[in-house]
């Protein structure tokens, strides 16, 4: 669907799609009879061509049986073929758990798009977490108050509004210090927009904190604080300080 409407596609392959570099290999039809010796660690991608170590172009077939979530218009409106590319890299920079990834793209011309840039490009994806930190935990938006369906849509756009503001004085403000917006402090934005708030009278542009490029950088996967032994609350407060039936037998 997304080649269909021109857009590039960079999808990490899942753990369980058998992906085999070797030429000229056979591969799994998707349609037909099939034997059982076939199905066993057999790919279903086409060979078509190598276009380097562990790099290759392969022809992907429309699945036979079509998804739940697509319509049968949809479904007879899909190519019966699809010339994708599937490449593999290996990472050996310290703290990270993944060390092979495999990558699915429609991006087939290996002179345009190098092998090197297709990891980096997928390496950048990790930048939507870091943005998902800074909505959840600086935001603090990791618990919202409203209970309604309307509430809770309408605390999302609030949340969403102030976010693409701050995010809007970031460019501002790398544009004015010559920095990549990537790079300025998302809290220092914060912070300051806070005191300007406070403060109206300020004025004058902000020079925000810029964060300099570390590459390789990593951090442990633990929490910073202990979780403390105590039940959640999942009853209203009133019930609580209704004694127990155990309470009561003594009483």
């Amino acid at each position: 669907m997304l080649a269909k409407s021109s857009v590039i596609a960079v999808f990490r392959m899942h753990q369980q799609q058998i992906v085999d570099f070797t030429p000229d290999r056979p591969h799994r039809p998707r349609k037909g009879k099939r034997s059982k010796c076939a199905k066993r660690g057999m790919p279903t991608s086409r060979y078509v061509r190598r276009l380097g170590r562990e790099d290759q172009l392969v022809e992907w077939t429309r699945p036979a049986n079509r998804p739940q979530w697509m319509s049968a218009e949809e479904y007879a409106l899909m190519p019966e073929t699809l010339l994708g590319r599937e490449l593999r890299y290996h990472i050996v920079a310290r703290g990270r758990r993944t060390r092979v990834v495999t990558i699915a793209t429609t991006m087939v011309d290996a002179m345009r798009y190098p092998k090197r840039e297709i990891a980096r490009l997928y390496g950048l994806r990790w930048e939507v977490e870091t943005n998902f930190n800074h909505l959840k935990t600086t935001m603090k938006m990791d618990r919202l108050k409203c209970r309604s369906a309307d509430g809770v849509i309408k605390e999302l756009m609030i949340f969403v509004l102030v976010y693409n503001l701050i995010r809007a004085a970031m460019v501002l403000a790398a544009a004015r210090q010559g920095a990549d917006p990537n790079r300025v402090s998302f809290i220092d934005t914060l912070r300051r927009l806070c005191s300007r708030c406070c403060q109206p009278a300020i004025e004058g542009p902000i020079d925000l904190i810029v964060n300099p490029v570390r590459p390789g950088r990593w951090h442990p996967r633990v929490v910073k604080r202990r979780i403390k032994p105590y039940d959640l609350l999942n009853r209203p407060r009133s019930e609580y300080l209704e004694p127990s039936p155990l309470e009561e037998v003594i009483a």
